[in-house]
């Protein structure tokens, strides 16, 4: 399968979301028997004037929960990708199209600075109020684009933008500087941010609004309003079941690592039908039980106790065990196709603080002679079963800017090689232990902290010190908690990262983490990725003259209203990263997959999985139904 690149002209765009017009909507059971009750009023009274239309692969029937797994207390990314993901506009489900969502349409200017969305007459919260565009302008304008609100909350690609409404159903956001990938940005994964803040709601932790919010704030241990904020209406938090939502399902119970199990009802008010009038969701429950680890997900998993969940579970080394219980367990294996581009992505700092490694990491030839010193084949072998090909920080074949030179590039194990570069560079002195030394006569002992949680990584690095102890470099591997391995990253503090690699579908312009320092992951040089994502830092941190380039083509191409253009600077830019070489890939991921109870009915096979693209979120989790 060969994904499209997404060629979003920008130029006096106007899309509408036009579907079938319905004499009567039909709802839930539990829903009409509210109606009689007079809890709430008819269908048609809770849906915006123009529903939109979600085509389901089959039409459902009402009823059911649907059950699943978070790991730990701080898996709110399962919450938003699962049933949290409705932006504006969102990814098709082949990630070839921006389509209508909450807007129904919108209007971009020549030059991508102004974009005017038109949301939906009549469409209401879950508790039955009316969402305007008031409450996107609270969210952009109070929230995203004040200092205050938590860093890490704060969408890149909305930082300076400005929010304006001439009528309660009309936004026209501005940008700083034109965009050309704005309406992709806006249906990734952090779009939903715009859409999550009912003003009403979530104003009284905003000191603007709530004189008191900062002491609300301090009374709780909290540093300020922000996480006050972040903890009781942010995405990366989901701490108060009472904030009204736009989703299909409403929250019952707080994820604040107290309760067990997080329970979610269908939300009266939600905006989307089927093809037929069917109000949805068809599911009338979520549930989503909170474990320690990965392992106690796989055991629901065989035990026919999660009805549909591709999170942390999905590892070639668990894909046996499923495909063994999948007839005692009352479930399927079905597939995905991963945007990551690869296994693992060993990044040296080129930004360390320490001066002598520093040299050595910035050396080009000695990450090519240590991508040499690797075998990828007995990595692939041994923990892959034979599954993949060595493969370096690139996009996927399947992706439009694949480049066999850049992903094939020093993938071929020649130890020989190696050596003759690595005495080349003039690291010819060896300690005791045969471990090469640096000039100032240090031993070459380079240590790297792998998250727990991680998967395989921590065993493809384990291989990957024994290759390199045999042209003299010694790796030091040691598991750590995520929080500690993060602590070191973001402070530059560590010799060595790895993760997997992100961009390599339709993601790859969106996030190059990998492909240029563009990013706060981008864990080879990250001192150098603050030119991008925190220019007022940029005057303090030299840059390379070659990354100055890169840099400057990619933000050229964000600019650029034109598909064409934007295609031709992004492969100016990969042949930077190819020339470059920052980082050490391992192999090519083989084909994902996710499991899915027999009786789970619309699932969707080959759907593209990523972070950007919040799989399975933009197959409109809301037409999931349970067969009898």
């Amino acid at each position: 399968m060969k994904y499209k690149a997404l060629l979003t002209g920008v130029a006096s765009i106007v899309l509408i979301a036009a579907g079938p017009s319905f004499a009567d909507y039909n709802e839930a059971p539990t829903l009409k028997a509210m109606v009689d009750a007079g809890t709430i009023g008819p269908v048609a009274d809770r849906l915006p004037a123009e529903p939109l239309v979600a085509q389901a692969p089959e039409v459902g029937t009402y009823g059911g929960t649907w059950r699943s797994a978070l790991k730990g207390n701080l898996d709110s990314g399962w919450i938003r990708r699962s049933s949290g993901y409705d932006p504006l506009v969102k990814f098709s489900i082949d990630w070839d199209a921006v389509e209508p969502n909450i807007a129904s349409s919108w209007e971009v200017n020549d030059n991508a600075t102004v974009f005017t969305f038109h949301l939906r007459e009549g469409h209401k919260w879950s508790d039955g109020k009316p969402f305007t565009s008031e409450d996107v302008l609270f969210a952009i304008n109070d929230v995203i684009n004040n200092v205050d609100f938590v860093p890490g909350a704060r969408p890149a690609f909305l930082i300076g933008a400005t929010a304006t409404a001439p009528d309660p159903t009309t936004v026209v956001i501005t940008l700083p500087e034109p965009n050309g990938l704005f309406l992709e940005l806006m249906a990734t994964v952090d779009g939903p941010q715009v859409t999550r803040f009912q003003k009403e709601f979530c104003s009284q932790f905003h000191p603007k609004y709530n004189p008191d919010a900062i002491k609300m704030a301090t009374d709780g241990g909290l540093s300020g309003w922000g996480e006050l904020l972040r903890d009781n209406c942010g995405v990366s938090r989901d701490g108060n079941a009472d904030r009204p939502t736009l989703y299909a399902w409403k929250m019952l119970d707080d994820y604040d690592g107290i309760n067990s199990v997080i329970n979610f009802e269908r939300n009266p008010y939600y905006f989307k039908v089927d093809q037929e009038g069917n109000q949805l969701p068809y599911l009338d429950k979520l549930q989503m039980t909170q474990v320690e680890d990965a392992n106690s997900i796989v055991l629901m998993g065989i035990a026919g106790e999660i009805d549909f969940t591709n999170r942390h579970i999905n590892n070639v080394t668990n894909k046996p065990v499923f495909f063994d219980n999948q007839e005692k367990g009352g479930f399927r294996i079905y597939s995905t196709v991963p945007a990551d581009m690869n296994t693992a992505i060993i990044q040296m700092n080129l930004n360390y603080e320490d001066d002598g490694f520093r040299e050595l990491f910035q050396n080009r030839d000695f990450r090519v002679a240590m991508s040499l010193a690797t075998d990828r084949q007995e990595v692939i072998d041994v923990l892959y079963a034979g599954q993949g090909e060595p493969f370096q920080a690139a996009p996927r074949p399947e992706s439009p800017f694949y480049n066999e030179e850049l992903a094939k590039q020093y993938t071929e194990y020649d130890p020989d090689k190696a050596e003759e570069m690595l005495d080349a560079i003039g690291l010819t002195e060896r300690d005791g232990n045969g471990i090469r030394k640096l000039p100032d006569g240090r031993s070459i002992n380079i240590r790297v902290d792998v998250s727990s949680d991680l998967g395989p990584q921590l065993d493809i690095l384990e291989l990957v010190k024994i290759h390199w102890a045999e042209v003299g470099i010694n790796l030091d591997v040691r598991k750590a908690e995520r929080s500690y391995v993060y602590e070191q990253k973001d402070g530059n503090k560590h010799m060595l990262h790895v993760w997997k690699g992100d961009g390599g579908l339709g993601d790859a312009q969106l996030d190059s983490r990998y492909y240029l320092p563009m990013h706060l992951e981008s864990g080879y040089a990250i001192r150098w990725a603050e030119h991008w994502t925190d220019p007022d830092k940029a005057d303090l941190i030299d840059l390379p003259e070659t990354v100055a380039k890169q840099l400057e083509l990619y933000k050229k191409m964000f600019n650029s209203p034109s598909p064409e253009d934007r295609t031709k600077l992004f492969k100016e830019v990969l042949e930077i990263t190819k020339s470059e070489f920052y980082t050490i890939g391992i192999s090519l991921p083989p084909m994902d997959y996710g499991i899915a109870t027999n009786e789970m009915r619309n699932v969707p096979e080959n759907q593209p999985h990523a972070w950007v693209y919040p799989n399975p979120g933009p197959m409109n989790t809301s037409v999931l139904f349970k067969s009898e």
